[in-house]
């Protein structure tokens, strides 16, 4: 951030001085070069809430970029304005600047894999079986399980497709092996958590082996 801003003043005042020449009219100068400024860079400009769903379309049709994700942010790193910039200051060195990029992609890459790792973990060993129980609890009351055995049902899926997601190819690093890592192992994990959602609403408190967000929330 700070060699950008340190750009970002060094254009301005080069400008600043093109525009006086040999010229005393200092504020007339600044002026001109604000509107210039502004002129150039009033797409990024917004008054509304930067959180707003209608904020992401108007940006879009302003021509900003609207990075959700780590792969598609990291490739910023080494794009090759990036790369100009740092490298006219000498913060980094082209070099520098791809040996970053490829460590953080690992690091998001090893993130998630730990993430769904345990979230297939936790679900097969603690949420599934608690399911079960309850699943046979209303078997042997004689209540027809109309919502826990399709749940169920769902929710084994669910966990099989994450455990196929988390054996990563062997072909695939570096940005690619990021981008299955978000567009598969944390989607499937999304599809995990979405059921587990659902079954602890109808599991019993003292089957759930987990703090139910009841609990968290509203119970001190």
């Amino acid at each position: 951030l700070n060699t950008i801003v340190a750009e970002s003043i060094d254009e301005l005042s080069d400008s600043l001085e093109q525009k006086l020449g040999g010229s005393t009219d200092l504020p007339g100068a600044v002026g001109e070069v604000v509107k210039e400024a502004y002129s150039a860079n009033k797409a990024v400009c917004f008054s509304g809430d930067n959180y707003a769903e209608e904020w992401h379309a108007e940006a879009q049709q302003r021509g900003l970029k609207n990075l959700r994700t780590s792969p598609d942010a990291l490739p910023e790193v080494v794009a090759p304005d990036t790369v100009a910039t740092f490298g006219k200051y000498e913060v980094l060195s082209e070099r520098e600047l791809e040996s970053r990029y490829e460590v953080w992609l690992e690091q998001y890459s090893m993130t998630a894999n730990i993430e769904a790792e345990t979230t297939a973990t936790i679900a097969r060993t603690q949420l599934l079986p608690a399911a079960l129980r309850q699943l046979e609890l209303e078997d042997r009351s004689g209540v027809e399980a109309t919502k826990t055995r399709p749940l169920t049902e769902e929710f084994i899926r669910a966990i099989d497709a994450l455990d196929e997601a988390n054996v990563y190819p062997d072909d695939i690093e570096g940005l690619d092996l990021a981008v299955y890592a978000r567009d598969t192992q944390l989607a499937r994990m999304d599809s995990v958590r979405e059921v587990a959602d659902q079954l602890e609403g109808i599991v019993a408190d003292d089957l759930w082996p987990l703090p139910k967000y009841s609990e968290m929330l509203f119970i001190k």
